[in-house]
Parts: structure tokens; sequence; C-alpha cells
């Protein structure tokens, strides 16, 4: 195929989406360190743990779907990449 300004756009946008991507998993890779931290901190104190998941309910509600969200957003970039690569291989 002859290369046109869609292909640019797309390389351009190939690009966007693997930073994008990368950004997305770093987020997550911080929560997972976050949880493990949080865990290590209440290890000898279960008590304190309870309370403080019972305390902070609805905001850890909305930390559960902020990160199931960003899950989502990641693997639907992750697929957008692939679909790109193949666009960009019809043109080779």
């Amino acid at each position: 195929m002859k290369k046109d300004y869609f292909h640019s756009c797309l390389q351009d946008r190939l690009q966007y989406a693997q930073e994008f991507a990368k950004d997305y998993t770093i987020y997550l890779q911080s929560v997972e360190f976050t949880k493990k931290t949080e865990s290590e901190f209440y290890k000898n104190n279960r008590i304190l743990f309870l309370l403080n998941k019972i305390l902070n309910l609805p905001t850890n509600i909305l930390k559960f779907i902020k990160v199931s969200k960003s899950k989502f957003i990641l693997k639907k970039c992750l697929n957008e990449i692939e679909v790109i690569k193949r666009e960009l291989r019809n043109y080779e």
C-alpha cells in the first residue's frame, strides 16, 4: 500500500499509545507497591487494619473502582497498540 498522511498519523498514535500504556503500567505498579507497604505496616496490628478499612470504606471503594477502571483502560490501550501495529504492517 502507498504510504500517506494516515500512515504518519497511525505512527504518531502508536507512539502516544505506547507512552500512555507505559505510564499506566507504572501507576498500577505503584498501587501494588502501596498495597505491599500497607500490609507490611499493619502486619502486627490487625485490629488497627480492620478499623482503618471500616472507617475508610467509601474511600476504599472509590480507590478500587479507580484501579479497576485503570486496568480496563490499560487493556484497551494494549489492544489498540496491537490493532495499530497490524494496520501499519498492511502499509509495508
